[in-house]
C-alpha cells in the first residue's frame, strides 16, 4: 500500500518497499503520480544546477547536477523493517538497492543478487561478491540473509513488529531457508510457484547485518531493535545504494549524497549505462504538503519532479520546460471500510458495502474529476493486466449504468438492515438510537484531488444511501500511524498478531483512533503476480488493517493460483479471485487511475511505462 503522499511512481524504482507495501502501499491515484519511491518535484535548489552530461576520459559520464524530488507527507522512519509507506521506502530505497529488480519485460535484473530455480520451488540466491556493509560490519554475506530471515521476519510471534512477515509464511508455516555457502542461500517453497522471483517477497527485499540483529534476536527486544542508531541513521548501507544518507529535517527535507563507492560500478555484466552511476551529485526529497506548492515548484523550474493532478494535466503537456509522462500504475483507489470494533459494524455485511459502490458514480468520477486519466475499478486487477478477466464481473460493476444510483444502493442497504435496529424514516437511515447515521471519511492533506475524491463520495452517499458523511483530512504518515496501524488494548493477548497494520482478531486489535471510511491509501493489485495481493484479502493478512474477513475462499484461491503453473488455468483461478472479489467488495472499488508526472526536461531516462523507474539509477541530466 503506499499513501497518497505525492511521491511519483516515474521517477524511482518500483521496488518492494515502494510498489508492494501495500500500504504497498500508495496510492497514485488519488494524487495522480503521487506515490513512488524517489522524487516527483519540490525541492529548495533549483533545476540551474543541472549541468549537462560529460564524460571521463574513458567515455564515462560524468555526474552531474541535484535531485530533487518531493513529498507531500513526511516519512515514518528510516527503520525499514517498521515501515510500510512510500515516502519511507523512497527515503531508504536511495540508499539500498535491493535484492533486485524487474525491468520493462518482467526479467529479473540482479542488483545484489540473483535467483536461480530448476523446479520452480527451491530458489537459490546467488549474492554478488562485491557488497560491503557500512559501519565495520563487513562483506554482506548469505549468514546476513538466513538469519535475518529466520529470526526477525519468521521471529516467533513476530517479536520484531516486521510489517512484510507474512511473505515468509506459508499455510502459516515459516518458508525452510538454508546457507548454503558465503554468498549462497536457498529458499524452499512448499509447492511450486513460478511467480516467486517477480514477487515482493525477495524482489526488492533489503538486508540488515547480522552485527545488528544479533543484539536484539536472544532476548525478543523490539525496543531497541525499533531504536537502533546505526539502522535509523543508515550507517550500515556502505556500497549497497547509489546515494549515501546525509540529513533528514523532520517534515522540512531528506538529503542523500552520491555514494562514491556504489557496488554498481565495479560490475562487468551490467549495461554501459550503469558504468558510473548514480549520476547526480546528490538525491533531495522536500517534504511539501501543498499541492499547489508542489506544481508551482515544477511550473518555476525549481524542482527536478512532481506528481500531477488529472486537472493539471494538460496545462503541463503545453509547458516547453516539462515533459509530462502519462503510465499505467498499479495502485487501485479504494474506499475502505472500517471492520474493527471502533468502525461501523455494518460494515462487516457484504450488501452494504455493495451499496455504498451503487451509490456513487464512477464514470463521473473519471471523466470528469481524473479527466479521463482513470478507469473504473471492480476489482483487485488493472485492465492492462494479462491476468484481467471480464467474465465472472459483468453482474458486479457497481457504481456504472443499472448499479449506480439510489435504487441499487437502497435496496441492498434495506435488506441488509432487516432484523437489525437500524431504519429508514423517508430517505434517512437512521441508527439503533433513532438518530440519523452519519460516518467519518477521511482523505490526505497531500492531494487536493483525494480531498475532491471524499467530497464527492460524501455528496453521493448522502443523497444516494440517506447517510451522512464527515470529511476528515489527515497526512498520510498521520493516518498510518494513528488509523491504520492497530494493536489490542495494554494487557490483553491475542490469538495472532500478522504485525504493525493487523494486530489481531477485528474486535480485539483498533486503531488509536476510531475511523470509518477512508481514502488515504492506494493498494497495490500487483499486475505482473495477482496471488500477491493475497495479503490484503487474509484474515491474517498483515496489510489487513481494515479487519475484513472473507466470506468466501478467496485465500485458498490464491494459493492454488500461486502453485498453478500452467498459465491458462492459472488465469481461470484469477478469474474466479476476481470474481469473489467483486462480488464482496471487502473495500469498495472505485478507480485505477494513471500515474501523471512532470519532470524538468532535462532529465533524460523515464519512459510512458508501467515499470519506469526500474532503472533509476542511470537518469541523467542533458543540457
Amino acid at each position: 500500500m503506499s499513501i497518497d503522499d505525492g511521491v511519483s511512481h516515474t521517477l524511482s524504482r518500483p521496488t518492494r518497499r515502494g510498489l508492494l507495501r501495500a500500504l504497498g502501499i500508495g496510492v497514485a491515484s488519488s494524487a495522480a503520480g503521487c506515490n513512488g519511491l524517489f522524487g516527483d518535484g519540490g525541492g529548495t535548489t533549483t533545476t540551474q544546477t543541472q549541468t549537462g552530461v560529460d564524460t571521463d576520459e574513458a567515455g564515462r559520464r560524468e555526474p552531474a547536477g541535484e535531485f530533487v524530488g518531493v513529498a507531500g507527507s513526511d516519512a515514518n522512519s528510516l527503520n525499514w523493517l517498521f515501515t510500510n509507506d512510500t515516502t519511507s521506502g523512497a527515503f531508504v530505497g536511495l540508499t539500498l538497492d535491493g535484492a533486485w529488480a524487474v525491468d520493462d519485460d518482467q526479467n529479473v535484473f540482479p542488483l545484489w543478487a540473483e535467483p536461480s530455480t530448476d523446479d520452480g520451488q527451491t530458489y537459490r540466491i546467488t549474492l554478488r561478491d562485491n557488497l560491503r556493509w557500512g559501519g565495520g560490519y563487513g562483506r554482506m554475506t548469505a549468514e546476513d540473509w538466513v538469519y535475518m530471515i529466520r529470526n526477525v521476519f519468521q521471529g516467533e510471534d513476530n517479536w520484531a513488529g516486521y510489517t512484510n512477515a507474512g511473505d515468509w509464511f506459508r499455510q502459516g508455516e515459516p518458508i525452510p531457508v538454508e546457507r548454503i555457502d558465503d554468498l549462497t542461500f536457498e529458499i524452499r517453497l512448499p509447492d511450486v510457484d513460478p511467480s516467486f522471483p517477480l514477487k515482493p517477497v525477495m524482489w526488492g527485499q533489503s538486508c540488515l547485518p547480522k552485527g545488528i540483529l544479533e543484539t536484539y534476536v536472544p532476548d525478543k527486544d523490539t525496543q531497541g531493535l525499533q531504536q537502533d542508531e546505526e539502522i535509523n541513521q543508515l550507517q550500515y548501507t556502505g556500497n549497497l545504494g547509489p546515494y549515501t544518507f546525509e540529513e533528514w529535517e523532520r517534515e522540512s527535507q531528506y538529503v542523500t549524497t552520491r555514494n562514491d563507492e556504489y557496488y554498481v560500478r565495479e560490475l562487468d555484466d551490467v549495461g554501459e549505462e550503469w558504468r558510473n552511476a548514480p549520476y547526480f551529485d546528490s538525491y533531495t526529497i522536500r517534504v511539501i504538503s501543498e499541492e499547489s506548492s508542489r506544481l508551482n515548484a515544477l511550473r518555476e523550474g525549481e524542482v527536478t519532479s512532481a506528481g500531477i493532478p488529472p486537472q493539471n494535466a494538460r496545462e503541463f503537456q503545453e509547458l516547453e520546460t516539462v515533459d509530462v509522462y502519462v503510465q499505467p500504475q498499479p495502485f487501485v483507489q479504494a474506499l475502505k471500510y472500517n471492520m474493527r470494533a471502533n468502525g461501523w459494524r455494518l460494515f462487516r455485511k457484504v450488501p452494504v458495502r455493495q451499496a455504498f459502490v451503487c451509490a456513487v458514480n464512477k464514470q463521473t468520477l473519471a471523466g470528469n474529476l481524473y479527466r479521463g486519466f482513470a478507469e473504473p475499478a471492480f476489482t483487485m486487477q488493472p485492465r492492462f493486466s494479462k491476468w484481467y478477466v471480464e467474465a465472472g464481473i459483468e453482474q458486479y460493476r457497481f457504481g456504472v449504468d443499472d448499479l449506480y444510483g439510489p435504487d441499487p444502493a437502497r435496496r441492498r442497504m434495506r435488506r441488509a438492515i432487516e432484523g437489525t435496529d437500524y431504519r429508514y424514516d423517508g430517505d434517512t437511515l437512521l441508527g439503533p438510537d433513532g438518530s440519523a447515521v452519519t460516518l467519518s471519511l477521511y482523505a490526505s492533506t497531500a492531494s487536493r484531488t483525494n480531498q475532491t475524491l471524499a467530497e464527492l463520495v460524501a455528496q453521493e452517499v448522502e443523497s444516494n444511501l440517506g447517510i451522512g458523511v464527515r470529511i476528515e483530512t489527515v497526512p498520510g504518515n498521520t493516518f498510518q500511524q494513528k488509523y491504520a496501524a492497530n494493536s489490542p488494548p495494554r494487557g490483553t493477548e491475542v490469538p495472532w498478531s500478522a504485525g504493525l497494520f493487523n494486530g489481531g482478531p477485528r474486535d480485539v486489535s483498533v486503531s488509536q483512533e476510531p475511523w470509518d471510511m477512508s481514502v488515504v491509501l492506494g493498494f497495490n493489485t500487483y499486475p505482473r503476480t495477482p496471488s500477491s495481493s493475497a495479503t490484503f484479502f487474509r484474515t491474517r493478512g498483515n496489510v489487513n488493517y481494515y479487519g475484513y474477513v472473507p466470506e468466501s475462499n478467496i485465500p485458498e484461491l490464491y494459493a492454488k493460483a500461486s502453485r498453478t503453473v500452467d498459465e491458462e488455468r492459472r488465469r481461470e483461478l484469477f478469474a474466479e479471485v476476481f470474481e469473489k472479489l467483486a462480488r464482496e467488495q471487502p473495500f469498495g472499488f472505485l478507480l485505477m487511475p494513471s500515474n501523471i508526472v512532470g519532470a524538468q526536461d532535462e532529465l533524460v531516462g523515464p519512459t510512458e511505462t508501467f515499470a519506469s523507474g526500474w532503472n533509476s539509477q542511470t537518469y541523467y541530466f542533458e543540457s
